[in-house]
């Protein structure tokens, strides 16, 4: 097997494939925009692959390749032996406008899909901003670009909430294209996830590009029930759910936002009715015409995160080849 490359991205294989020395490509642009390609040497034919789409990123001073022996060296453990290749999509500018890094990734598959068997099997998995990057590479391509199985974790489908100090505090810090054109309410947003569901509802896309895959959303805590919502904390903490407060579904408790953010509604509203010290609030509705499942995850903050990865690959091992 010869080099692997990822367009603006940094491009790991692990599982099956040997790592030999990276070799790093000097390219400018990709498709007008800031690109980059990193290649691995790899052994054996790429017949199965993972893609890891990464989140929300403003450092953009190095490649995840440590990430490989620390993060994720469990996944590749458990799938490598499998014949499973694992490829984090890592960005140039992990804040810039997302289209430019849906096209990105877009690109990178079509030179995957040079280098790989034919027919080979493609799971994304996209975290966070991952997962509406990849949506709005689907739509943005009219295409699934060969992908057989779509996972998101955690992803601001319906866009994120600030509340007013942290919408605020965002003015200043987080003044980035992907932050305000995921920020519900945002003009970029508006017409960004406007975009989106213009297409997606057209009668065509969904039914063409999106229902031959077999797609799971999972969320990092069970939004079906209710969850409670301090008053003195209402301020620094998202609309729906503050960090410290929790979501209870016995026998589990979770202390991470419910579905708001993470599972593609088509009814995204809320019920909720006022306590002494706190408001109670509950979803009407999280049923989804985009997902094939929708998956919750009522573990905590320190065990969510492992969970969710357990989560999807056993449904990425279940739907693959």
């Amino acid at each position: 097997m010869g080099k692997l490359s990822a367009v603006a991205a940094t491009m790991l294989l692990s599982g099956a494939t040997a790592f030999a020395a990276p070799v790093i490509h000097d390219v400018a642009t990709v498709n007008g925009h800031d690109g980059y390609l990193t290649a691995w040497e790899t052994s054996g034919p790429v017949d199965k692959v993972l893609m890891l789409v990464t989140g929300f990123d403003t450092d953009n001073d190095d490649h995840p390749v440590d990430d490989l022996y620390t993060d994720f060296q469990p996944l590749i453990d458990e799938i490598g032996p499998l014949g499973w290749d694992i490829i984090i999509f890592d960005y140039v500018d992990g804040s810039t406008y997302l289209e430019d890094n849906a096209d990105n990734l877009a690109r990178f598959i079509e030179y995957l899909d040079t280098q790989a068997v034919p027919d080979y099997h493609l799971a994304i998995v996209g975290g966070s901003m991952g997962g509406i990057v990849a949506r709005t590479m689907f739509v943005q391509e009219n295409s699934a670009m060969g992908a057989e199985t779509f996972v998101t974790v955690d992803s601001p489908h319906w866009g994120v909430y600030l509340s007013p100090w942290v919408e605020d505090l965002a003015e200043l810090a987080i003044d980035y294209p992907a932050a305000h054109q995921m920020h519900n309410g945002d003009p970029a947003y508006n017409s960004h996830y406007g975009w989106l569901r213009s297409v997606e509802t057209n009668g065509t896309f969904l039914p063409n590009v999106i229902d031959p895959m077999a797609t799971l959303a999972i969320a990092l805590s069970n939004g079906e029930s209710s969850w409670k919502l301090y008053w003195d904390d209402a301020l620094i903490h998202t609309k729906y759910h503050p960090v410290c407060s929790y979501v209870i579904s016995n026998p589990f408790e979770s202390d991470y936002m419910p579905y708001h953010s993470t599972i593609y509604m088509d009814n995204i509203s809320t019920s909720r009715s006022l306590r002494w010290g706190y408001t109670k609030y509950w979803y009407n509705n999280t049923s989804t015409s985009y997902f094939d499942q929708k998956q919750a995850n009522p573990k905590t903050e320190h065990s969510a995160p492992a969970f969710a990865v357990e989560q999807a690959v056993n449904f990425v091992l279940a739907n693959g080849p």
